[in-house]
C-alpha cells in the first residue's frame, strides 16, 4: 500500500484524459456508436436528397458538379453498426501494415489506430473515410509519440497521396478526439512485469513458486507481446481496461498457470477476495483479447467480408463529405471572396485584440 499523500500508479492513470474520457462500458460504448450511425444514415439520406434535388436543377441549366455525379442512384442502404465496426478493423489493419511499411515503432502504430478506434465513436464512415482519416491518425502518431517525419517525404511514401491529404483531415481528426492526444499504452507494463518474473524465476528476488520457471517466463513474454500489439489494438480492451490489465491478461492467456503463481505473491491470506476479483477482471479483459487472433494482416474470408462491405459503403457514402481537400480548400478561400474592408476590418479587430490580451492591466478602459 503507497503511503499516505503519495499517488499510486492507478491514482495516476484515474487522472488521465484516456481514463476519464475514453473509458466506457461496453453497453455505453455500443448506444454511442449505435447514435452515431442512425445519425450519419439520416444525414447521408438528406445529403443525398438535396445533391438530387440539385442534380435536376442543374440539368435544367446546363451546369454540373462533382458532388452531383457521386450521388447514389435508387434507395441508400446505409451500414449497421457491426458493419461499420468490421470495416474499420480492417482499416485499422492497414494501419498496422502501413506502420510497418514506414517503419515506424510500435507506439506511433498503436497510438495512431487507438485515435482512429476513438475518432468513430462520434463520427461514421459514412461520413468520413477510414482511408484518409488514418493516414492523418498515423502522421498525428508520429508527432505525438516524438518519432518525426517530414510531412513531404510522408505522403511520398504512400501511393497517389499528397501533404494536402494528409492535412485535409487534421482538425477533423483533433475535434473527434476531443484535442486530446495522450495514449496510455501496455507495452512498459509488461516489461516491468516480466523483468519482476525473471528475478524470481532466478532467485534475485523472492519469488517462491516461481524459482526455476525461467524458460516459461521468457515463452510468456514473447506470446503476450504479440496479443499487445495486434489483438489490443483490434478489439475495444483499451475503452473498458486499464494498461495494466491488459498487460496482465495478454500474460494470463500466454501462461495462466505462471501468472496465478505471480500474482499469489503478491496477496497474503487476508487479501483473498481482492485477488479474486482482479482475476475475474483480467478473464474478462483475456476473453476479449482472444476474440482476434495476433496477427497484424487480415484472413482471406475477413478481406472479402471487407471487399462487400467497401462496395457497400461506396453506395452510401456522403456525397458531401467525399472531398475533404476540396471542403478545406473552399474554407480557406471562403475570406477571399469578401470584401477587401470587411476583411481589413477583421485583421484590425484581431490585431487589437491580441494587443489588449498581452497588456499586464487589459484593455484601456474607453472614456465617455
Amino acid at each position: 500500500m503507497a503511503p499516505s499523500g503519495v499517488m499510486t500508479e492507478d491514482d495516476r492513470y484515474r487522472t488521465s484524459t484516456q481514463y476519464r474520457l475514453w473509458s466506457y462500458t461496453p453497453q455505453s460504448l455500443h448506444a454511442l456508436r449505435t447514435t452515431t450511425n442512425q445519425l450519419a444514415a439520416d444525414r447521408v439520406r438528406e445529403a443525398v436528397q438535396r445533391v438530387r434535388e440539385m442534380k435536376s436543377s442543374e440539368d435544367v441549366s446546363g451546369t454540373d458538379s462533382r458532388s452531383a455525379s457521386v450521388a447514389p442512384e435508387g434507395t441508400v442502404d446505409c451500414l449497421t453498426v457491426e458493419e461499420e465496426l468490421k470495416l474499420i478493423a480492417f482499416y485499422c489493419r492497414q494501419t498496422l501494415q502501413l506502420g510497418d511499411h514506414l517503419n515506424v515503432p510500435t507506439e506511433v502504430k498503436s497510438t495512431a489506430i487507438q485515435y482512429i478506434k476513438r475518432f468513430y465513436i462520434t463520427n461514421s464512415i459514412m461520413t468520413y473515410s477510414p482511408a484518409d482519416i488514418l493516414k492523418t491518425a498515423l502522421f498525428f502518431a508520429t508527432k505525438t509519440e516524438n518519432h518525426y517525419f517530414r510531412l513531404t517525404k510522408f505522403a511520398e511514401a504512400m501511393s497517389k497521396t499528397k501533404p494536402e491529404d494528409i492535412l485535409a483531415s487534421e482538425f477533423l481528426l483533433t475535434q473527434g478526439l476531443r484535442f486530446t492526444f495522450d495514449v496510455r499504452h501496455p507495452f512498459r507494463a509488461l516489461e516491468g512485469a516480466v523483468m519482476e518474473i525473471r528475478a524470481m524465476t532466478s532467485g534475485q528476488i523472492e519469488g517462491g513458486p516461481l524459482l526455476g520457471l525461467g524458460k516459461r517466463a521468457y515463452a510468456a513474454h514473447g506470446l503476450a507481446k504479440n496479443y499487445l500489439k495486434t489483438s489490443a489494438l483490434l478489439t475495444d480492451v483499451y475503452f473498458h481496461f486499464t494498461p495494466s490489465q491488459i498487460m496482465m491478461a495478454s500474460l494470463m492467456i500466454a501462461d495462466r498457470e505462471l501468472i496465478q503463481l505471480y500474482l499469489s505473491t503478491k496477496f497474503t491470506s487476508d487479501g483473498e477476495n481482492m485477488a479474486q476479483k482482479i482475476l475475474e477482471t483480467l478473464e474478462k479483459c483475456a476473453e476479449m483479447l482472444q476474440t482476434v487472433e495476433p496477427t497484424s494482416g487480415a484472413s482471406p474470408a475477413e478481406r472479402k467480408e471487407a471487399s462487400t462491405l467497401g462496395k457497400k459503403l461506396r453506395k452510401c457514402r456522403n456525397p458531401e463529405k467525399i472531398d475533404l481537400v476540396s471542403l478545406q480548400r473552399a474554407k480557406r478561400e471562403g475570406e477571399d471572396g469578401l470584401d477587401e474592408k470587411v476583411v481589413k476590418k477583421r485583421k484590425m479587430e484581431r490585431e487589437q485584440s491580441a494587443k489588449e490580451a498581452d497588456d499586464l492591466f487589459g484593455p484601456s478602459i474607453k472614456k465617455e
